[in-house]
């Protein structure tokens, strides 16, 4: 088994491209693709929560309801 780690800027187009060693041979193999949320939530506007938190105040039913009480 060969380990690759790799620091990749992933562009809009999502596309990525990456040149295998000459060690590897030709032919079927698996390949593992793991994403570290952590580095690639650069701004936390666009974090899971801060997808989340645009929706605050949105459900109007929910005005009159003190959430901290």
């Amino acid at each position: 088994m060969i380990t690759l780690a790799l620091n990749y800027e992933v562009l809009p187009d999502r596309l990525v491209t990456i040149t295998l060693p000459e060690g590897v041979p030709a032919g079927r193999h698996d390949l593992v693709v793991v994403l570290d949320e952590k580095e690639s939530e650069q701004n936390p506007a666009e974090s899971r929560s801060g997808k989340l938190m645009r929706f605050a105040g949105t459900v109007t039913a929910f005005n009159s309801i003190d959430g901290v009480a």
